[in-house]
């Protein structure tokens, strides 16, 4: 009799999961002020992110330029997938994907990047064995276990998450505030650049949104720069 009682909790599992999936928006739409105290008592939401004095930035539990591979992966568990990520003919980057990832009551996907010399991708990337295709047209290159805990001093350089739910660009004045800055890029993308929370969100119609984070000191250089490049001209 107790095994008949299982598809009934499944059912009952996946309903509920059905239901927590119909909040994730309208939550993240409950912006501002008028947020219930539950809303606001949550932790590692997005639009949670510190400044800190020395130009380094928390946000998800992480402290962007001061914080390793190896904190960040205390911090989200084994599950991290860690890979060099490159074209053919590139060396590549020191990457970390957490999917899904949960921010706070926000679902999405979470990816990290890392700070390494050029010399230490090259050597790694010799050496690899193993990949497997991504979108786009790279791939992703398992690192051998050596060269793996060599990574793990790696300090993280910068973080993109992307939602579940889109989007808009009033979203996010709503909630980080008005940008420094504000402009379009081909195909309809708009872009709003946070320079004090290190913070270039790019947002599409009928797409989802990304939220770049990296530490203010190191913004125009990371983000800034290369974003205000890709911009299109103002009208007028």
């Amino acid at each position: 009799m107790a095994m008949m009682k299982h598809p009934l909790l499944l059912a009952l599992a996946a309903g509920l999961l059905i239901v927590l999936l119909a909040f994730a928006a309208p939550l993240w739409h409950m912006l501002g002020r008028g947020e219930p105290a539950a809303a606001t008592a949550t932790q590692g939401l997005p639009w949670q992110v510190q400044a800190g004095p020395e130009g380094t930035l928390q946000v998800f539990g992480l402290a962007l330029g001061r914080d390793t591979l190896a904190d960040a992966r205390l911090r989200l568990g084994d599950g991290l997938r860690v890979a060099l990520v490159a074209r053919l003919g590139e060396v590549g980057a020191l990457e970390a994907l957490a999917d899904p990832f949960m921010a706070g009551f926000v679902s999405g996907r979470l990816v990290l990047a890392f700070d390494v010399p050029a010399a230490s991708l090259q050597r790694w990337r010799g050496q690899v064995t193993r990949s497997e295709p991504m979108d786009g047209g790279a791939r992703r290159f398992q690192l051998l276990a050596a060269d793996l805990q060599e990574a793990l001093r790696a300090p993280l350089a910068g973080l993109s998450f992307v939602p579940a739910v889109r989007l808009s660009e009033q979203d996010l004045r709503q909630r980080f505030g008005a940008p420094a800055e504000a402009f379009s890029q081909a195909g309809g993308a708009r872009v709003l650049l946070y320079p004090a929370l290190g913070l270039a969100a790019t947002v599409a119609s009928g797409s989802r949104g990304v939220l770049e984070y990296v530490a203010p000191r190191d913004f125009e250089t990371r983000l800034g720069a290369p974003l205000r490049a890709a911009a299109l001209p103002e009208p007028g």
